[in-house]
C-alpha cells in the first residue's frame, strides 16, 4: 500500500481532511484503473490536507484514515456496464448490517464507511468513481475504452474537489499515463 500525507489520528494531531483511495490490481489490466488514477492524483495534489492510498483491496484498518476526513473518494474498476463507462455515486455508511462481510475479503466502500462510523463516529461525505473494464487478464495496459475514460475520471474527481473543497490544480499531464 502506498500512502501520501498519512497522519497519526490521535486526539492531539491533525488528520487528512480528504482521503482518496484507489484500489484494484495494477497487474490485471483494467482492474488497475483505481490504483493508477490515485497515482496521478497524488502527483497533482499540493495540499497537505489530502491523503492518497493505493491498494489492492479495502481493509478494515482504513476506517481509521477516515476518522476525521470531511471527504472520502473511492476509485475502482467495475464489471457491470459498457467498457469505458464512468459512474459516480454518493455513498453512505448505512449499508452494513450484521451479515455484511465487514472484516473479510469482500469489504465494500459502504461497509468501510459504516465501520468508520461505528468505531470513530465518522461520517464523511463519500463518493465512488468506477470505470467499467473490458479486460481483467494479466497485463499492465488498459483496454482502449478504459484508456479513453482515464482523463475524464481524473477531471471529474478534480472537479468534485474544486466544487466541495475549493482546491485548484495545474493543467493535467495525464496522456502519457493512460
Amino acid at each position: 500500500m502506498n500512502r501520501h500525507e498519512i497522519g497519526d489520528c490521535s486526539a492531539d494531531t491533525h488528520c487528512s481532511s480528504i482521503v482518496v483511495i484507489g484500489y484494484g490490481n495494477p497487474l490485471r489490466s483494467d482492474d488497475g484503473i483505481g490504483w493508477r488514477i490515485a497515482g496521478v492524483l497524488r502527483g497533482r495534489f499540493d495540499s497537505s490536507g489530502i491523503e492518497v492510498i493505493q491498494c489492492h483491496e479495502l481493509t478494515p484498518e482504513m476506517a481509521e484514515n477516515m476518522r476525521r476526513a470531511a471527504l472520502v473518494i473511492f476509485i475502482d474498476a467495475a464489471t457491470d456496464g459498457f467498457p469505458g463507462e464512468v459512474r459516480q455515486r454518493r455513498l453512505s455508511g448505512s449499508g452494513m448490517n450484521d451479515s455484511s462481510p465487514a472484516l473479510s475479503h469482500g469489504l465494500t466502500p459502504e461497509a468501510l464507511l459504516a465501520l468508520a462510523a461505528h468505531l470513530y463516529g465518522a461520517s464523511p461525505d463519500a463518493h465512488l468513481f468506477t470505470v467499467c473494464g473490458r479486460s481483467f487478464c494479466h497485463g499492465e495496459n488498459f483496454s482502449p475504452e478504459v484508456a479513453r475514460a482515464f482523463p475524464s475520471v481524473v477531471a471529474a474527481i478534480e472537479g468534485l474537489l474544486v466544487e466541495q473543497q475549493g482546491l485548484a490544480f495545474p493543467p493535467p499531464e495525464i496522456s502519457r499515463i493512460a
